[in-house]
């Protein structure tokens, strides 16, 4: 459906957003505690709320018109900075760093520390660029050096 006119693809966001609204409203209490099958795997019916306004911001940026990782809402652009260090520990593709956004008491770390590099900034931009939406221009890194290179997301 992607050749399809800019109304035509407007129109068909507003009526999903309706449809999921509806089935979110609908779903019975119990009901959330079961785990659906997704593309990528089983996951528990609570995460579909996450999964549905991380793809909704996430592509929001991919579409260049406009909205950039800097406007994410901060609790979003830290609970994706969390989920995707937690995807970054079980790779073994993921280069060693130390991980540490703005206002934040801890720090978030992927493989070993000793010796790895600290990126440090606002948690939006490192969101950003650990899942491929930016390169990273607001970044630091200690010892000074370039960016770590981490894999592709999802």
């Amino acid at each position: 459906g992607a050749g399809r006119g800019p109304a035509d693809l407007l129109d068909d966001v507003r009526r999903s957003g309706q449809r999921f609204d509806t089935a979110v409203a609908a779903m019975p209490v119990e009901a959330w505690g079961a785990t659906v099958q997704t593309r990528r795997g089983p996951w528990p019916a609570a995460m579909l709320v996450w999964g549905r306004l991380r793809e909704v911001e996430v592509h929001h940026v991919d579409l260049a018109a406009g909205y950039r990782p800097a406007d994410w809402p901060e609790a979003f652009a830290q609970r994706l900075l969390h989920e995707v260090v937690t995807g970054l520990a079980g790779n073994p593709a993921a280069p060693a760093m130390v991980l540490r956004f703005d206002g934040a008491a801890s720090e978030l770390v992927v493989g070993d520390p000793e010796g790895a590099p600290t990126v440090t900034g606002p948690a939006p931009e490192l969101a950003a660029w650990l899942t491929g939406r930016g390169a990273g221009e607001l970044l630091t890194v200690e010892p000074d050096g370039p960016l770590p290179n981490p894999p592709e997301w999802i």
